[in-house]
C-alpha cells in the first residue's frame, strides 16, 4: 500500500511539472484582465499624449509610452508619475517622424525606438541620451523605401524589425548592424502577408502578428517556425486583420491587441482563446483602436489606447 501511495504522489508530482512547461498539449487556466486606472490624456504637456501608438515597460517597471502625435518619448514610474521625456519633429538624431514604436533591451540599458517616415531605429540610453541611429540603404534586403512598424530585442543582444511592405523579418545586432531577412510573401511556415507586431517570450521564441493571414506565427532561438495561431473573424476568439500588438507572459500566454474590434485577446501557448477584455468606446474601461500592448513582471498589462489619447492599466488575474 506504501509503495503504492509512493507511486500515486510521484506520478502526481511529475503531472504537475509537465502541465508547467512549454508544451502543445498545456491548457492554462483561465485567466483575465481587470482594469486598475488610466495614465494620461489628450494633450501637450508632460504626462499627457496625442495618439500615443506604443509601449513599453523595462525590467525595472518603468513605463516608456511612443508619444506619436507630439513626437516624443515619454517615461513613467511604475505608478504613473511622470520622469522625463524627449524628442521633437524632425530627421536630425534625437527627433522624430512617424515615430510608430518603443521597445527596450531586457536589461533596461537601452531604448529603440522605430519611425515610419525617416526609415529608421534610433538607440538611446534610458535617460533619453542619443547613441546611434540605423537607417535603410537599400543593401540586404531593407530597401530605403520601405519603413518598420515594430521592434522587439531578445536576451541574445539580437534586434528584430517587422518590415511589413517588404513581408519579411529584419535582423540586426542591437548596435544596427545587419544581420539578415526571415520570411517572405506568402500564406505557409515563415511566409507573411503584413507582419506587424513582434514579441518574445521567456526562452527567446519569436511572435510574430501576421496580419493579412489573420494568425500568429512563432519562431525558436533559431529563427525556425515552430507554430502558428490563426484564427479570423470579429467572435470571442477570433481576431480581424488588424491585430498590430503583442506581448507573452511568463506563463507563454500570448496578449493581442484587436485593433478593429478595440479588445485584448489572450490565448494560451497553443493557441487556445482564454478570454477578452474591451469594448470600443471612450470611457474608463473601454478602447478605441490600440495600438500596442505590454506586460511588467509584476503583471499590469500596459494597453495604448491610441484613439483615446491614454495608456489603459490593467491587471492579470486567475493565475
Amino acid at each position: 500500500m506504501k509503495k503504492y501511495l509512493v507511486s500515486v504522489i510521484i506520478v502526481a508530482i511529475f503531472g504537475m511539472i509537465y502541465l508547467n512547461t512549454f508544451s502543445d498539449h498545456i491548457v492554462f487556466s483561465a485567466t483575465g484582465l481587470k482594469y486598475v486606472k488610466q495614465i494620461g490624456m489628450k494633450g501637450v504637456e508632460k504626462g499627457q499624449f496625442s495618439n500615443p501608438h506604443s509601449v513599453a515597460v523595462d525590467k525595472f517597471g518603468d513605463i516608456l509610452v511612443a508619444d506619436t502625435g507630439n513626437k516624443r518619448v515619454q517615461k513613467f514610474f511604475a505608478n504613473g508619475t511622470f520622469i522625463l521625456s524627449w524628442g521633437s519633429e524632425g530627421n536630425k538624431s534625437g527627433q522624430f517622424m512617424g515615430l510608430h514604436d518603443v521597445a527596450v533591451d531586457p536589461e533596461g540599458k537601452y531604448v529603440f525606438t522605430v519611425e515610419l517616415k525617416n526609415h529608421r531605429v534610433q538607440k538611446f540610453y534610458s535617460n533619453g541620451t542619443f547613441i546611434t541611429k540605423w537607417e535603410y540603404n537599400g543593401t540586404g534586403g531593407h530597401d530605403v523605401n520601405r519603413a518598420p512598424h515594430q521592434i522587439a530585442i531578445n536576451s541574445n543582444g539580437y534586434a528584430y524589425l517587422t518590415d511589413p511592405n517588404g513581408n519579411q523579418i529584419l535582423k540586426y545586432y542591437n548596435n544596427g548592424t545587419f544581420v539578415g531577412t526571415i520570411g517572405s510573401k506568402g500564406v505557409g511556415p515563415s511566409k507573411f502577408n503584413n507582419p506587424h507586431g513582434i514579441a518574445f517570450d521567456p526562452s527567446n521564441n519569436m511572435y510574430v502578428t501576421d496580419m493579412k493571414n489573420y494568425r500568429i506565427q512563432v519562431f525558436d532561438n533559431n529563427d525556425l517556425f515552430v507554430r502558428e495561431l490563426k484564427s479570423s473573424g470579429l467572435g470571442v476568439d477570433n481576431f480581424s486583420e488588424t491585430v498590430p500588438g503583442i506581448s507573452i507572459d511568463y506563463k507563454g500566454q500570448v496578449y493581442i491587441v484587436d485593433k478593429l474590434n478595440s479588445r485584448v485577446q489572450i490565448f494560451d501557448h497553443a493557441g487556445n482563446h482564454l478570454s477578452s477584455w474591451g469594448t470600443d468606446g471612450s470611457g474608463p474601461q473601454q478602447l478605441h483602436k490600440p495600438e500596442d500592448i505590454t506586460i511588467s513582471n509584476d503583471g499590469k498589462v500596459y494597453v495604448t489606447d491610441t484613439r483615446n489619447s491614454r495608456i489603459q492599466v490593467l491587471q492579470i488575474v486567475g493565475k
